[in-house]
């Protein structure tokens, strides 16, 4: 097998634990569940890697990937030996009424990036929830209050604002009496041609 491909191969590997993690533990969380000095190593084996990727070198990328499976499965281990919990989100389903698609609703944020990626990004929080709900105004808010038990079926008074900006008017401005400066193009970065790996690899 050639350099590039066992690269590939390695990196791909990788990629497939990093996700199995996150699914197990949420994203960027396993590495808080364990001691400061651990994840320290796991930054600076990250680090490592990440200086690999940039060099383009299919022998450094190989050898810090596998140094960063390492670290990850350290990790797994070390948060595991200290009593912490994987996650086991409770998730609730349902249909939107206008289109049918099927969206997702979890407790907190790291359980749904713990399923976010097998559900194409479907996955609402309560607090998201929240934040819609905040957004139907009080009209909904108060009917709900007058008639206990009421079901919401659609709500059309308006456009539900939800990260929307309001329209800011246009204005006419007088014309500049001077053409404006061309910005000059900025200098390219010196390429690096070998950059410098050490033999210190923490994992």
């Amino acid at each position: 097998m050639s350099a590039d491909r066992y690269a590939r191969a390695a990196i791909d590997c990788l990629d497939e634990i990093a996700l199995a993690m996150e699914r197990k533990w949420g994203a960027d969380r396993l590495a808080r569940l364990v001691d400061p000095a651990l994840a320290a190593r796991f930054d600076a084996q990250r680090e490592k890697l990440n200086e690999a990727l940039r060099s383009d070198r299919p022998d450094a990328i190989a050898v810090q990937a596998a140094a960063m499976e390492r670290a990850w499965k350290a990790l797994d281990a070390a948060a595991l030996a200290a009593g912490a919990k994987p996650l086991s989100p409770t998730v609730w389903e349902i249909a939107l009424p206008s289109t049918g698609e099927i969206v997702a609703i979890v407790r907190t944020a790291e359980e749904a990036s713990a399923i976010a990626r097998d559900r194409n990004g479907a996955v609402y929080t309560l607090a998201e929830v929240a934040v819609a709900i905040d957004a139907f105004g009080d009209q909904v808010r108060a009917t709900k209050a007058t008639f206990p038990g009421a079901e919401v079926k659609a709500v059309r008074s308006r456009e539900l604002s939800i990260g929307s900006q309001p329209e800011i008017p246009r204005t006419h401005s007088r014309s500049r009496s001077r053409p404006r400066r061309r910005a000059k193009p900025s200098k390219p970065l010196p390429h690096i041609e070998d950059p410098f790996f050490d033999d210190e690899i923490p994992f």
